[in-house]
């Protein structure tokens, strides 16, 4: 299921709220491979975003077309762009933790470069958690009036797509250039490795969570609010820890600890 998504969004690191027409997004610049793209949203690489039907599609259904236009747009550009790019020159130190030692205290300027990861790591993170708490605060109490049983289960399963493409993205392009140097990166590092940990604890909720809510969506299931509820409970725990702690790593003091201004500037993201 995973390798499907990921085939679907290859390489889109972009986190999408729902409302996207109605949201002012900062342009940011994403480094696939060290070639720099730009993009703000609803234009998107400079385009609108489009659909390829909108007359009889509802409001969910669009979004849906959008994510999955926006997606192979994005994977076009990007591997258009990547294929005689070599990978950006980091120099890879054995899996160790950083030496703990007295280090000088960063300048502003310092402090901002070493933490720009973090800040824009967080930006994406805070999507999924504005979506988690909307969707699990209709289950906990109620969606709001206007909102259909349709549009909330369409909702849920854009968080689930979006989620989980997110971290194919991550361990496929992002994390094996952190994990050169940072344990809590490292796929096989048996005392860390803990971001590669949290996810493989996420997706076992996070699959079964969107199987449930693809089978409501098309009615091979009746939605059950306590059951979708009991999904998401079951790795909630695990997904916020990750949210936050992810982000901590990315920080400047921990950053600084494995890396050269020069070489974080080369990390594409």
């Amino acid at each position: 299921m995973r390798l499907r998504r990921a085939l679907v969004l290859k390489r889109s690191f972009w986190v999408l709220p729902r409302n996207t027409q109605n949201t002012t997004f900062p342009q940011i610049s994403f480094k696939p491979n060290g070639i720099a793209v730009r993009s703000s949203l609803p234009g998107f690489f400079g385009k609108q975003i489009r659909t390829n039907s909108t007359t009889n599609m509802s409001d969910e259904d669009r979004l849906c077309d959008q994510v999955n236009v926006i997606a192979q747009d994005t994977a076009k550009i990007i591997n258009a762009a990547s294929k005689d790019v070599k990978e950006p020159p980091i120099q890879a130190e054995p899996s160790r933790e950083a030496e703990e030692k007295p280090l000088p205290k960063l300048t502003a300027a310092e402090f901002k470069a070493y933490n720009r990861l973090a800040v824009i790591m967080d930006r994406y993170h805070n999507h999924f958690r504005a979506t988690w708490t909307e969707i699990i605060t209709g289950l906990r109490k109620s969606r709001p009036k206007n909102q259909s049983l349709r549009q909330f289960l369409s909702i849920a399963q854009g968080f689930c797509r979006m989620l989980g493409a997110h971290h194919n993205i991550e361990e496929s392009y992002f994390f094996p250039i952190l994990a050169k140097k940072m344990p809590a990166f490292q796929k096989h590092n048996k005392e860390h490795g803990e971001m590669i940990a949290h996810h493989r604890q996420i997706h076992q909720g996070l699959d079964k969570f969107e199987d449930y809510v693809n089978a409501c969506k098309s009615g091979e299931k009746d939605f059950v609010a306590s059951v979708m509820l009991e999904l998401m409970e079951s790795f909630e725990e695990v997904l916020w820890q990750h949210l936050d702690e992810e982000v901590q790593q990315l920080g400047a003091e921990n950053m600084r600890k494995y890396w050269t201004l020069e070489e974080l500037k080369a990390i594409p993201m």
